[in-house]
């Protein structure tokens, strides 16, 4: 149990994050290169607390919310674009955990306090009921850090003879990672899919969707009501602080720069208007991002559903902010000239994480403005899904 002494404010929590934008930065090619999260990441971030911003108390958690994990994440994507996708992802499975038992809770977290839990969808096979629990087969796709988790949470998976979803939380020992992640951004995810042969997942390691999860009632608050609302927002946020740190990058690299005539680059009104427009938009992305989250969880720390008006703008904003950190990136990106085409060159790997992630269905500005249109103008017929796979 972790006393409230011993809880950092939301703020120092942040400030931690921040500390750690210049060692994140110096490893991020080590971490394209290699696929995979540099260890000495997440130690890091282990030591400052990180992950237990929504860890229950009881496992040494801090029990903070949605809108902390988003700061956390813009600050450490500002360093890495990888880290800050595991950050803001696995960062938020705490509240899978949640939904079994303590009993369950304490066998992810007893043993090891830093244990990471990804995610998976099932997209082939099916789990089948035998005595005691579930048989699985089959293949679960794009496991963010699954390289470094020790357990991952799969909902929607089939269940033969029901057309009932399974959830379930099963250790990584149990299945294959595939090497599959091979991508142009983002590569430092690790999002490989996982295969399963005949595991055996227990009863209290499952529940049907649509039932009671075995942990409800266990907290109240974020746990109680969930994040639906907010799941785009730590995925925004990746995207968001990935493009700060590009114009950061940017904006020292052109101080300095002299073009081939001898005259200072700083000088260029076109430059200094190109910063000044990404500057302006990634300011409106992260207020989107830091408000909204906030308005939200308002509403579920009083234990409440956010209303349905509200759902949909926030929705919508979250796949508007990565938007707008889009465009902010492009403009600096295509203002580089072919020296920022080299591999080696920081604005360009950032460039194409940026495409990645707003890759991200649940930031995909063609389905989300489509479906916030829809609803707005009082349009009936099914809209696509709204919350990220």
């Amino acid at each position: 149990m972790t006393s409230n002494s011993d809880i950092p404010s939301p703020e120092e929590l942040v400030a931690r994050a921040h500390a750690l934008i210049p060692n994140l930065r110096s490893r991020t090619a080590a971490c394209e290169e290699e696929r995979r999260i540099p260890q000495a990441n997440l130690d890091e971030m282990f030591a400052a607390g990180l992950f237990n911003a929504l860890k229950p108390k009881p496992f040494g958690g801090y029990e903070m919310g949605w809108d902390t994990l988003c700061d956390i994440t813009l600050e450490i994507a500002e360093g890495c674009g990888s880290t800050g996708w595991i950050m803001g992802v696995c960062g938020g499975h705490p509240l899978m955990v949640t939904n079994f038992t303590n009993e369950v809770q304490a066998e992810v977290w007893d043993t090891n306090p830093n244990a990471i839990v990804s995610s998976a969808k099932m997209t082939s096979g099916s789990f089948k009921k035998v005595d005691g629990g579930y048989v699985g087969s089959g293949i679960m796709a794009i496991s963010s850090g699954s390289q470094h988790a020790d357990w991952f949470f799969a909902g929607g998976s089939d269940i033969e003879g029901s057309d009932k979803p399974l959830s379930t939380l099963i250790p990584l020992s149990e299945v294959t990672i595939l090497d599959t992640w091979q991508v142009m951004g983002l590569a430092g995810t690790g999002s490989h899919d996982l295969e399963m042969t005949e595991v055996f997942v227990p009863d209290a390691h499952a529940f049907i969707g649509g039932t009671r999860p075995p942990g409800a009632g266990l907290y109240g608050g974020l746990y109680k009501v969930g994040h639906r609302a907010l799941g785009p927002y730590t995925l925004a946020a990746v995207v968001v602080g990935m493009s700060a740190g590009a114009l950061s990058i940017f904006i020292e690299g052109i101080k300095s720069r002299t073009s081939r005539h001898g005259d200072k680059v700083a000088d260029f009104q076109s430059l200094q208007l190109r910063i000044a427009e990404s500057a302006a938009e990634l300011d409106a992305a992260k207020l989107l991002i830091r408000t909204n989250s906030r308005i939200a969880m308002e509403y579920i720390g009083r234990g409440e559903s956010v209303p349905r008006d509200i759902h949909a703008g926030l929705i919508v904003d979250a796949s508007y902010a990565s938007l707008l950190a889009c465009r902010a990136i492009e403009r600096i990106f295509y203002a580089g000239g072919a020296g920022e085409l080299f591999l080696d060159r920081d604005i360009q790997r950032i460039f194409r994480n940026v495409q990645a992630g707003r890759a991200q269905f649940g930031l995909n500005w063609d389905v989300q403005g489509t479906n916030y249109g829809r609803w707005a103008l009082g349009l009936e017929g099914k809209q696509e899904a709204s919350e990220p796979p």
